[in-house]
């Protein structure tokens, strides 16, 4: 059997192929219908958050560890699915408090990525990569903070934006993959 033979793997090709028309399709979608998308994925980390909540509530069993029924996963799922219902009882509210979180993130990775530039020990050429990297990642938590309705929807298209790039180099590596196909027949 050679290597391009394993019947487990399917044709990669058309499983590239399909990769890259999906993916070029919603990242139309999402920068298309960009507040659509904002709204869909709360309401996925809805479903997540309340799923998550009600397995640590049963079963006391996360996705990051071991089997644990304490009373402080019993206070993360309850914490859980009340954040759950508080996204679908204000959405706006908590979508904007979401974009807080992740501009608090976005501030606090930038002000370390300075601080490392700063005192760290790296090559010089390393601490202007971090340095730079410090700076966007503060100036972007600011524009979160400052903007945050705006910032949701301005990820949501760099997202669609992604996904369509991604789908054409699928797209581009399935075709590369058949022509390499060939020439090793």
């Amino acid at each position: 059997m050679t290597e391009n033979s394993c019947p487990a793997c399917g044709n990669p090709f058309g499983s590239l192929l399909a990769k890259g028309i999906l993916m070029i399709i919603l990242g139309i979608l999402m920068m298309i219908f960009t507040f659509a998308t904002v709204i869909v994925g709360e309401t996925l980390l809805v479903v997540f958050l309340i799923f998550i909540g009600i397995a640590l509530l049963t079963s006391g069993t996360t996705f990051f560890g071991e089997v644990k029924r304490t009373w402080w996963v019993i206070v993360l799922g309850i914490l859980a699915i009340l954040l759950g219902i508080m996204m679908i009882i204000f959405p706006g509210m908590m979508l904007v408090y979401t974009m807080y979180f992740i501009a608090a993130a976005a501030l606090v990775g930038g002000v370390t990525d300075l601080a490392l530039a700063i005192m760290g020990k790296s090559g010089q050429i390393n601490r202007v990569l971090v340095a730079i990297s410090g700076i966007l990642g503060i100036a972007l938590g600011i524009i979160f903070m400052l903007k945050p309705l705006l910032s949701a929807l301005t990820l949501a298209q760099v997202g669609g934006i992604f996904f369509f790039a991604f789908g054409l180099v699928a797209i581009i590596e399935a075709f590369g993959l058949k022509c390499a196909g060939k020439k090793t027949e």
